[in-house]
């Protein structure tokens, strides 16, 4: 890559034009000349600023389009992973709730090169409380097939969810340790049984993700031990102190700001609580991943989430540490996250020439990598 603009990580400054060299999918040299070998492809981003391959920690593949497995459907299903995922820079993208079926047939194709698409983990179907399904699934979840998801009434009915989730393909847990049962009512996990989950999820692995919902749902989570909060709580009262102390445990937040105002209300009375928390957590050190809540929101466009993140605190450096290295440090990926010598090569190109990168720009993708290879426009192959 010629003429490309280096932001190597959050923290350091966009560089002035220079050579990017990826080689077998790790990159090999930054800021000097490639040999010029036949096999070379070139790419000149005529000044473009390059990062690190975006993540989405909180996606939804819910939607008809995914089902479709036929091969008359690789032009309809590769237009929607263009839309949702690669467009917006992601190569990589974690399901937070979906049919396994369907999820692991779409891992599979992209992996087999039938379709371009980003790295996929997913939280299978999710864990929810005994008659706890939310009330926004109702019209997705015919009522003679719910009887399928996994509501566990004891500890180790949560532990066998678990375990047969992760070997049906999931690679992360989803509890919902609040659920909206109805608008206005949200059922809370017993405690007993998100912990047994969340133990058994660590034992093999795997990392826990819980939808908070309220005070109670959020004390559910931290009592249980999970390792991220699918969303801020959008029932803020009386989460202060249990957010400062997710924050000082470690504990990861997807915030999903638009996805409140897009799906709920955007009602500053609503919202603005919302934003408070996700300050207050910052400023007690807690550490964020991006996430949207696409799929479930039907909004794809990545700009009004990063402008809302801008307006709870966070600078750019911020966003962009969201989008690359927190995650990848989350999942203890020590091949992506930055750009650096000898890491995987997968990058995001924004199409901005600026070395002083603002939020929108991060929503504003001109090509999407991954190893080394453009998966995203298909155009410019």
């Amino acid at each position: 890559m010629r003429n490309a603009r280096v932001w190597r990580r959050p923290g350091e400054r966009v560089s002035g034009p220079q050579s990017l060299l990826v080689s077998e999918g790790r990159i090999t040299g930054i800021g000097v000349e490639a040999d010029r070998h036949a096999s070379t492809r070139e790419v000149d981003l005529a000044g473009r600023v390059v990062t690190a391959g975006f993540w989405n920690c909180h996606v939804h593949l819910t939607e008809a389009v995914w089902s479709d497995q036929s091969g008359a459907g690789v032009s309809r299903v590769q237009a929607a992973i263009d839309d949702m995922m690669l467009s917006r820079g992601f190569v990589t993208v974690l399901d937070l709730g979906s049919h396994p079926r369907t999820t692991n047939a779409l891992i599979r194709r992209i992996e087999a090169g039938e379709l371009r698409g980003p790295n996929i983990m997913t939280a299978g179907a999710g864990i929810r409380p005994w008659r706890g399904v939310p009330f926004y699934m109702r019209e997705l979840v015919p009522w003679f097939t719910r009887w399928m998801l996994p509501a566990p009434v004891t500890g180790f009915g949560a532990g066998r969810a678990v375990a047969s989730q992760l070997r049906s393909g999931a690679r992360i847990v989803k509890l919902f340790t609040g659920s909206y049962v109805t608008p206005e009512r949200v059922k809370p996990m017993r405690t007993s049984v998100a912990r047994a989950a969340v133990e058994e999820a660590h034992r093999r692995g795997a990392r826990v993700f819980a939808h908070p919902s309220n005070r109670e749902g959020t004390a559910v989570a931290l009592d249980a031990g999970v390792d991220a909060l699918a969303h801020v709580p959008d029932d803020t009262e009386g989460t202060a102190p249990l957010l400062a102390q997710a924050a000082h445990r470690g504990v990861r937040m997807v915030p999903t700001l638009h996805m409140f105002a897009s799906t709920v209300s955007a009602d500053p009375g609503y919202l603005h609580p919302i934003y408070t928390a996700l300050g207050d957590f910052m400023r007690q050190g807690g550490k964020v991943i991006f996430g949207t809540d696409v799929g479930y929101m039907s909004e794809r466009d990545t700009r009004p989430e990063l402008e809302a993140m801008a307006k709870s605190g966070m600078g750019v450096h911020h966003l962009l540490r969201a989008l690359t290295s927190e995650p990848a440090d989350f999942f203890d990926d020590d091949e992506r996250g930055a750009i650096d010598i000898g890491l995987r090569g997968d990058l995001t190109v924004l199409d901005t020439t600026s070395e002083a990168v603002q939020p929108a720009d991060l929503s504003r993708v001109y090509a999407t990598f991954k190893d080394g290879r453009m998966i995203w426009p298909a155009s410019l192959e």
